[in-house]
């Protein structure tokens, strides 16, 4: 018995040890944890890189609209496959939204095919800016429109910075009058009488220029916002700004902008307006942007007269024109060469209409998004077709905007 009393209090005893044991040990938990969080705090923590958005939004309001559509395409999206090469957003009772990923800044028109803001005439209709939601998309932004449809898209953008909200400003006052200038020409169209056409195609012109003016002083007075420089880069391939007032422009833009895809343009536009002056050497082309996919060298032509001709499929006076230009091609084949320069068609569409034509001169083909062959903006070609005239040692002789006789008149004068 003894020894079991004694076995017993041993065991009570070495129990309440063990007992005793872990509540020290439960005591000292929490200072491990907070020696265990000191060492881990030893280590600067890194900092949290943000990541840029890659998509957009757009969403709004525009009474009028109803259930309809809006049809829009961005520059550099693949559209293979989908027919029109258009994107469409569907409109529930005025309403819409849309969100989906883009890189860099881009000029998007969103319209609708309703037959209020078709600007109709006897023979087909007027393109009108006017008729458009326009807005410039990029990574990031937050759009919101509200507005409304009359005779053209009252309906303007504003996001949460500043680049909608300037561009939407600057609608807000051009539209109306943009919208005032072509009803003219549209009525004008209807009209028997040759001097009330007149008259109404001359108040046209006079409401043009005030926009014209408007859109100046915006881009003059507005050299970080990127609204501003789209309108530099779209006046001046529309040929709406003079040269040195553009240059100007240009070289008083802020140093922030140069990275946003409107700059590139303008600045290749501006090399241009010194390099494309009669007496330059043309700019150089060395591209296999052509039809057979063989390198083509401008300088190839040396030693004979060279006619440039910036050409599209879809430019009614480029085509109209073109058995003249064969007739040239023909006509002094010892003496000239012809390099048509197309702007706007597919490869395949090229081929089978010069084909078809028996126009068998040399055709390269403008690429818009590149910066060897955008030969468009390296030759500041602001209207089709233009036509320069190359001596053979290679400078411009002259420069030539729209259809005429002008261009061919001087051909007969250096080669007769």
């Amino acid at each position: 018995m003894l020894r079991l009393t004694y076995l017993k209090d041993y065991l009570n005893k070495k129990m309440k040890n063990q007992a005793k044991n872990l509540r020290t040990i439960m005591a000292y938990i929490p200072l491990f944890a907070m020696v265990f969080l000191l060492l881990m705090c030893k280590n600067e923590p890194k900092e949290i890189e943000e990541v840029e958005p890659t998509t957009y939004s757009i969403e709004g309001t525009i009474s009028g609209l109803g259930n309809n559509y809006l049809y829009y395409r961005v520059p550099n999206k693949d559209y293979d496959g989908l027919g029109y090469n258009m994107d469409s957003l569907a409109v529930t009772d005025g309403n819409f939204k849309l969100t989906d990923s883009i890189e860099g800044y881009h000029y998007v028109s969103f319209y609708t095919r309703m037959d209020e803001l078709i600007k109709k005439t006897p023979m087909g209709y007027y393109p009108a800016k006017s008729g458009y939601l326009n807005t410039i998309l990029y990574p990031g932004a937050e759009i919101k429109v509200s507005g409304k449809v009359s005779d053209f898209m009252e309906a303007y953008p504003e996001n949460s910075d500043d680049v909608n909200n300037e561009l939407g400003k600057l609608h807000q006052e051009i539209y109306p009058l943009m919208n005032e200038s072509v009803n003219y020409l549209v009525k004008s169209t209807y009209e028997a009488s040759e001097e009330v056409k007149k008259s109404l195609e001359t108040k046209a012109d006079s409401v043009s220029a005030i926009v014209n003016d408007l859109k100046q002083k915006f881009v003059l007075n507005n050299p970080s916002s990127v609204a501003g420089l789209f309108y530099l880069s779209d006046m001046m391939m529309r040929s709406q700004i003079e040269d040195e007032t553009a240059i100007n422009a240009f070289n008083n833009l802020d140093s922030s902008l140069a990275d946003v895809s409107f700059y590139k343009d303008v600045s290749y536009r501006v090399n241009a307006i010194n390099s494309t002056k009669a007496g330059a050497l043309s700019p150089a082309i060395k591209t296999t942007s052509t039809l057979d996919g063989n390198e083509f060298d401008l300088s190839s032509f040396r030693g004979k007269y060279v006619m440039i001709d910036f050409w599209g499929i879809w430019c009614g006076p480029c085509v109209s024109e073109m058995p003249k230009v064969k007739e040239y091609y023909e006509k002094y084949n010892d003496r000239l060469e012809i390099l048509g320069v197309n702007s706007g068609d597919k490869k395949q569409r090229i081929i089978d209409f010069i084909e078809r034509n028996d126009y068998d001169w040399q055709q390269i083909m403008d690429v818009r998004d590149s910066e060897l062959d955008n030969f468009v903006l390296r030759y500041n070609v602001s209207a089709f077709p233009t036509k320069f005239i190359i001596d053979p040692e290679g400078k411009i002789i002259k420069k030539y905007v729209g259809s005429g006789e002008e261009a061919f008149e001087l051909l007969d004068e250096l080669l007769i």
